[in-house]
């Protein structure tokens, strides 16, 4: 068992950013599910699919979902799953980069609240400019 990953991205960045960690990584040491957004689709159809990919990825654990971008129709989705009357534990996240998904799968042996924790530390971030490398 263990927490399972959903992501729920536009087009098609979810799925890019799991199977670039994957590759990183060898494997998903995770359940892991990517739900494509696109432009066509409308919130209740988005959250039937999203409610769907939870029950079909919870073992007992919880599911931490991910999405690209806080407010867009991804995140409102996943917010909505949180409204869900299921028993599925469930913690949002937006902001999904490559880096947070990295730390995920190298740590998925953590409850979801750890996990959440973990992959929200924003140690990735860098501006690099051209007078760190000339004097």
């Amino acid at each position: 068992m263990g927490v399972a990953l959903l992501l729920i991205t536009h087009d098609n960045i979810g799925k890019s950013l799991l199977s670039t960690a994957e590759n990183m990584l060898g494997a998903s040491p995770v359940r892991c599910k990517n739900l494509v957004i696109t432009q066509q689709m409308d919130i209740e159809q988005g959250f039937n699919r999203a409610s769907q990919h939870c029950r079909d990825l919870d073992e007992g654990d919880g599911v931490l979902v991910i999405t690209d971008m806080y407010g867009s129709t991804p995140s409102n989705i996943a917010v909505k799953l949180l409204q869900d009357k299921s028993e599925i534990e469930k913690i949002i996240m937006t902001g999904v980069n490559l880096p947070m998904l990295v730390r995920i799968l190298n740590y998925a042996h953590l409850n979801l609240a750890e996990l959440a924790e973990k992959a929200s530390t924003n140690d990735s971030i860098f501006i690099i400019n051209q007078s760190i490398f000339c004097d």
